[in-house]
């Protein structure tokens, strides 16, 4: 399985690069990629080359700037032989791997398995794609339609109740780092 880090966003609320912030003994982005190494080949989604310094991951560059984390699941399937990616964000600094492998056996023949919680609906931004979501992700950016709830018109999803993973604490995992105050709280 390969993970993609997405990291493209511009961080204003935060003032600076999420990815860059100290956490874990070194940067959020590294200790993430570190982390996910556990699940395979870790992958960084980037708006342009060279944007980070990082060790042990891919660099994935959009293909499609500004055009959001689409991107990261084209970007991974056109830049590895991957059969499915875990699409996740740099702000989720307590991101479970055993979450990412959860998903993946309970995504059988869907093309997507994603989280549905609470108020927010779903957490795209840490879901398992299938490779079959490629050509449906270009076509989708290629036609100007950037959400990633246009590419689940389009494929077969699996939606993963939270009562269907007991074992894991998914506000803790879902803790979303977006402000200087949020990332106060980090532990």
């Amino acid at each position: 399985m390969l993970t993609v880090i997405l990291t493209g966003g511009s961080s204003r609320r935060m003032g600076r690069d999420k990815a860059l912030l100290p956490f874990g003994g070194s940067t959020l982005m590294q200790t993430l990629i570190d982390r996910y190494a556990a699940c395979g080949t870790v992958g960084v989604s980037v708006d342009r080359a060279e944007r980070f310094p990082f060790e042990n991951a891919l660099e994935l560059v959009d293909e499609y700037p500004g055009q959001g984390p689409m991107n990261g699941i084209l970007s991974g399937f056109h830049k590895t032989d991957a059969s499915e990616l875990l699409l996740t964000a740099v702000d989720l600094p307590y991101g479970d791997p055993a979450l990412a492998l959860r998903l993946r056996e309970m995504r059988a023949d869907a093309d997507v398995c994603v989280l549905r919680r609470g108020p927010k609906g779903i957490e795209p931004l840490f879901a398992l794609y299938g490779r079959s979501c490629a050509d449906v992700a270009e076509d989708c950016l290629r036609s100007g339609r950037k959400s990633l709830f246009a590419l689940y018109d389009r494929v077969k999803v699996r939606y993963v109740a939270p009562e269907e993973l007991p074992e894991f604490d998914l506000a803790h995992i879902f803790t979303n780092v977006n402000t200087p105050q949020d990332y106060q709280m980090l532990k």
